[in-house]
């Protein structure tokens, strides 16, 4: 398999075609599009660990600084469409269905965010909004300054804090800020977002269902003295007054794990939906 390091030239589609395998289940195959003079890039979102063409006509080279880029050409032009499998470091496969162009696509593809697209369209089933209403709605409130906040007891001298709730079509949105009072950088691992029974007497287990978000805005920490804010998206739901919605952020290399609790009463005061060109 030969070596290429050439310009960045990207053809993808974003539509997906169906694959059934012996089992009957189907797997995405994305369609890609690859030229004879041009380079092809695709951006994984772990390192490639093995790729497997069906055709020589189609050259590779794993990218030696970022061990996640493959880059893409053909050996020879008008090849017949073939197939290709790349598997990454977190066990992921992706299937896709390699043809030839003159002029691919100059736009590498960054398939992280092509698999969150997805994800969201998957997940907003049932609802009026798209992908992109979800993105709208998101981004603008990561913009707005909360004019009040429910703050979660301190940890480590940081603290997390519930801004607006808005509602659309069946969609809640969490504003929500960390705040870093200490000189040390704040680096978030991860969420977590758990519907549980308020505190109860010892001896009595307390039972949580873990959420996932649909969608949500990039968080890249927040720096020393400083504030960082976040949005994500859920399904509509509600709770007992017995229980509560708890959030917690959990810090990288760190023990600063900072948790707001919501009640029951506080998910329905809900305000209305007042971003731009959305009524």
């Amino acid at each position: 398999m030969k070596h290429l390091i050439m310009l960045i030239v990207f053809g993808l589609s974003l539509a997906t075609h169906a694959q059934s395998n012996f089992n009957g289940t189907r797997l995405e195959t994305y369609p890609i599009q690859i030229g004879w003079d041009k380079t092809t890039v695709l951006v994984f979102p772990h390192e490639v660990v093995s790729a497997d063409f069906g055709s020589p006509a189609v050259l590779s080279e794993k990218d030696k600084i970022a061990p996640n880029v493959l880059k893409l050409k053909a050996g020879v032009r008008h090849f017949v469409p073939t197939s290709m499998y790349v598997i990454t470091a977190a066990g992921k496969l992706y299937p896709f269905t390699v043809e030839f162009t003159e002029n691919p696509d100059e736009r590498p593809i960054d398939m992280g965010k092509q698999e969150e697209v997805e994800y969201v369209t998957t997940r907003l089933k049932g609802t009026a909004m798209n992908a992109a209403d979800v993105s709208s709605v998101i981004n603008e409130l990561t913009q707005r300054t909360p004019e009040k906040l429910v703050w979660g007891k301190r940890s480590g001298r940081i603290r997390l804090g519930l801004g607006e709730i808005v509602e659309k079509d069946g969609l809640l949105f969490f504003q929500l800020v960390v705040e870093n009072e200490s000189w040390v950088d704040y680096l978030a691992q991860k969420w977590q977002f758990t519907v549980q029974d308020k505190r109860q007497a010892k001896r009595t287990a307390i039972r949580r269902v873990e959420l996932e978000p649909i969608s949500f805005s990039p968080f890249p920490g927040a720096e020393g003295k400083s504030k960082g804010v976040i949005v994500f998206a859920f399904s509509r739901f509600t709770i007992a007054d017995a229980k509560e919605f708890a959030i917690q952020v959990f810090e990288t290399n760190g023990d600063r794990n900072p948790m707001v609790r919501l009640s029951g009463k506080k998910l329905l005061q809900v305000n209305p939906i007042l971003i731009s060109n959305h009524n």
